[in-house]
């Protein structure tokens, strides 16, 4: 364990461990790893200190008991050793039908906790976790011109079978170089342009080398198509330029 938050985590997942057959130390070592990729995409500019973490944490170990017993119930059906079924009680519910073509969501009201935890895998935890990542691949930097639609398909497949948090940063590696390419492409064919100082190239340069995730990238990339715009104005410039990054879909 590298830090205190997973020596925290490990702490805790085995605390409760052996109630659901869990006494492989590896696979408790990947469930602090998948949790703590969650927290580094919900904090992807740093993580607070464990007490103000502390809500996101629960809510995660919450997760993963829900997925334990859900893994434990479906290993008992299979091996034909599942107990006899009791009364609902109040505490635990069976959720209503799905919608039909639907899977249904197995649900579980833990006692005293006064919400309803979604029994979720954790595979398909982590593949929630990288949605909203891989929608800005396909989306918005396609739209600003970063990535054309086969690129941005690619580091969507590339992100596959990994944690958030590690799908992020190789894909954050890629599309700084790009971003850098694309820059030093403006200021050959303008000679200069909007950074026309070396001290100017310098600072985009480590504007873009210091971006950690794909919204810094965008925000970004919107800043330079704002700079190179407004110097175009005010030189007359545009015409061949007025496209970038180059001839790919409108910008805004």
């Amino acid at each position: 364990m590298s830090d205190t938050l997973e020596i925290n985590l490990a702490g805790r997942i085995m605390l409760g461990a052996s109630r659901h057959g869990l006494t492989d130390p590896a696979r408790v070592h990947v469930y602090v790893r998948a949790i703590v990729a969650v927290i580094d995409h919900r904090y992807p500019d740093g993580r607070p200190g464990l007490k103000a973490l502390e809500p996101l944490i629960t809510e995660q170990l919450q997760l993963l008991e829900a997925a334990l017993v859900d893994a434990r119930l479906r290993r008992q059906l299979a091996a034909g050793t599942v107990p006899p079924v009791a009364p609902v009680a109040a505490a635990e519910a069976d959720p209503e039908p799905a919608a039909e073509g639907r899977p249904r969501t197995r649900q579980r009201v833990l006692k005293g906790k006064g919400h309803t935890v979604v029994a979720k895998a954790m595979e398909e935890k982590l593949r929630d976790e990288r949605a909203p990542v891989q929608q800005l691949l396909l989306e918005d930097c396609v739209h600003l011109g970063l990535l054309d639609k086969k690129q941005a398909q690619r580091l969507v497949r590339g992100m596959v079978g990994r944690s958030p948090g590690e799908g992020e940063r190789q894909v954050v590696e890629q599309l700084r170089q790009i971003l850098q390419d694309q820059v030093k492409g403006i200021i050959r064919r303008l000679k200069g342009g909007p950074w026309a100082t070396p001290q100017q190239q310098e600072e985009m340069r480590q504007d873009i080398h210091n971006a950690r995730s794909v919204r810094s990238i965008l925000m970004l990339a919107r800043q330079i198509i704002k700079e190179r715009r407004e110097w175009e104005k005010r030189n007359g410039e545009g015409g061949m330029f007025g496209s970038w990054f180059g001839a790919r879909k409108g910008l805004a």
